[in-house]
């Protein structure tokens, strides 16, 4: 329990980072007028990616180069502790071995899907100024599989509550 609970602990401490402070997603928004970055939308066009890198100026692509590298560790953080969750909640709802199996995969391929988003977006940054529209369709691939797969995480146990109800 006391992992859990670190785990926790360590992935509202990097959530808050990311999101409460300067160094975090409020800068690289202001430097994008307002619009997020590509890895925090569901699915992105090659073109409006690169629209918004020409928005953010180098300043702005440093600065999200930044948080992708704080970003690496970031996964492995959530996807322990979902996973660890949803270990615990499959036992004390007896849910079976596909609900658990289900429950403990999608946080892991969320957190995978994340580091392949990553490490293309690293990859596209470090490329600049060339362009790779297949890199930044592949990266958008990814970006939604991550969100798929964290929905999934938190829809499993509410769908096994809702199926235990109907039957």
């Amino acid at each position: 329990m006391l992992i859990i609970v670190v785990l926790g602990v360590l992935c509202m401490a990097f959530l808050s980072l990311f999101w409460l402070t300067p160094w975090g997603v409020p800068t690289l928004k202001r430097l994008g007028g307002g619009q997020v970055s590509p890895d925090l939308s569901f699915g992105y066009r090659p073109s409006d990616a690169y629209r918004l890198l020409d928005r953010y100026g180098a300043q702005g692509v440093s600065h999200w180069r930044r948080l992708l590298l704080l970003d690496m560790a970031f996964p492995a953080l959530y996807a322990a502790f979902l996973a660890l969750l949803a270990t615990k909640w499959s036992q004390m709802a007896d849910a079976g071995l596909v609900w658990e199996t289900a429950a403990i995969a999608c946080p892991i391929l969320a957190g995978l899907s994340d580091y392949a988003e990553n490490i293309l977006w690293l990859r596209i940054l470090g490329a600049l100024p060339e362009r790779s529209d297949e890199a930044v369709a592949a990266a958008s691939l990814f970006t939604r599989a991550k969100f798929i797969f964290f929905g999934a995480t938190v829809a499993i146990p509410l769908l096994h509550i809702a199926v235990g109800r109907a039957v």
